[in-house]
């Protein structure tokens, strides 16, 4: 499974959309639309996706995967409202938690799941992982190895090609339990069923309530300590023509339809110090880079906002990323754009709101 860093490349998986085969289809680890990394990286909008899935289908048909895109939409408002609570437990602690850590079976992808562990071996080789995997991995770290969640988080985080903070951040939470009201578990019976696999006779061939109240299995009980770091890539010299605009790109927001109609100065601003916050893998890097060079004209600087020495006050569209940036600020195309901008307690509150207020 490659994901070039290509804009023409994410409108052939655009195009490719069937939401009828997505919804009978999307739990099995042997199949996904491939969208993720381009939807997270801005390079395709959920307004696109929802419009040109529209264009094509029937709302009926449409509409579980506009369903499912919502969770998107969701988990950034909410990140936009609780900001770096996200990283702490939202509704209630995590409940016996006997490390901080990773197993180390989980890190060298040897937990004796052989599904899982194939989730694991995907996830480091091409920074992508079904998200019935993640579910799985992240149920089996946090509810059978008991660790906390936020470590493994990051280092998931680490090495997605469509890592985002809050969408990973929250997922992980609802996992845990600290942001739903249940724990997540998986059974060798729900792997089996949405994969090839036949494994049985694991720790984890069990029932849901058996498996809430098993010790930590001698598979996982070892952990290891993991330190991740972004590896500062080589930017280009800075280069302005202060007689034209300038739009500021980010890892959130490499569009290459924005602002087409304007000749400008364009650049992909990378920030050392949220990369020390949310630190990525090399390969998460230079997919961000390959498809920030996709759009014509790109410079890459690794600088701080504060010291980017601009002739005028640049375009950018918001997210968390942007917090500290000045300039002329544009709201991300939103999904739900009539819904209140407030933090919802669960998504069922907020989807129902969108229901409410789409007519």
């Amino acid at each position: 499974m490659k994901f070039p860093g290509s804009h023409d490349f994410a409108n052939q998986l655009l195009d490719e959309i069937n939401p009828v085969e997505y919804k009978n289809r999307r739990n099995y680890v042997n199949y996904s639309t491939k969208l993720g990394p381009y939807i997270t990286r801005g390079a395709l909008t959920l307004t696109q996706v929802r419009d040109h899935t529209l264009n094509k289908f029937s709302p009926e048909e449409s509409k579980k995967l506009i369903y499912e895109l919502s969770w998107r939409e969701y988990w950034q408002r909410e990140w936009k409202f609780r900001g770096d609570a996200i990283q702490t437990d939202i509704k209630q602690a995590q409940k016996n938690v006997e490390n901080h850590e990773i197993s180390t079976a989980i890190i060298e992808a040897e937990t004796g799941i052989k599904t899982i562990d194939q989730q694991i071996n995907k996830l480091l080789e091409t920074g992508f992982v079904h998200n019935h995997g993640r579910l799985w991995l992240a149920g089996l770290t946090c509810n059978i190895a008991k660790s906390h969640w936020l470590k493994p988080s990051k280092w998931m985080l680490y090495h997605l090609l469509d890592g985002d903070p809050a969408s990973n951040s929250l997922s992980w939470q609802w996992v845990a339990g600290t942001f739903s009201s249940k724990k997540y578990v998986p059974t060798q019976q729900n792997i089996n069923k949405f994969s090839d696999s036949n494994q049985t006779n694991t720790y984890i061939d069990l029932t849901h309530q058996e498996l809430l109240h098993t010790e930590t299995p001698a598979e996982l009980k070892e952990t290891k300590p993991v330190q991740l770091k972004w590896t500062q890539p080589k930017g280009d010299e800075i280069v302005v023509d202060p007689d034209k605009p300038t739009l500021l790109y980010h890892p959130f927001w490499i569009n290459k339809n924005w602002h087409q109609e304007i000749d400008a100065n364009k650049i992909m601003l990378l920030t050392p110090s949220w990369f020390e916050k949310w630190p990525i893998s090399p390969k998460v890097t230079n997919f961000i880079i390959e498809l920030a060079k996709n759009i014509e004209g790109m410079q890459i600087v690794v600088s701080e906002f504060k010291d980017l020495d601009l002739p005028n006050k640049p375009i950018y569209v918001e997210h968390q990323y942007t917090n500290q940036w000045v300039g002329a600020e544009e709201q991300i195309p939103l999904l739900f754009p009539k819904t209140p901008m407030r933090s919802f307690n669960s998504f069922s509150s907020f989807y129902k709101s969108c229901e409410k207020h789409s007519h």
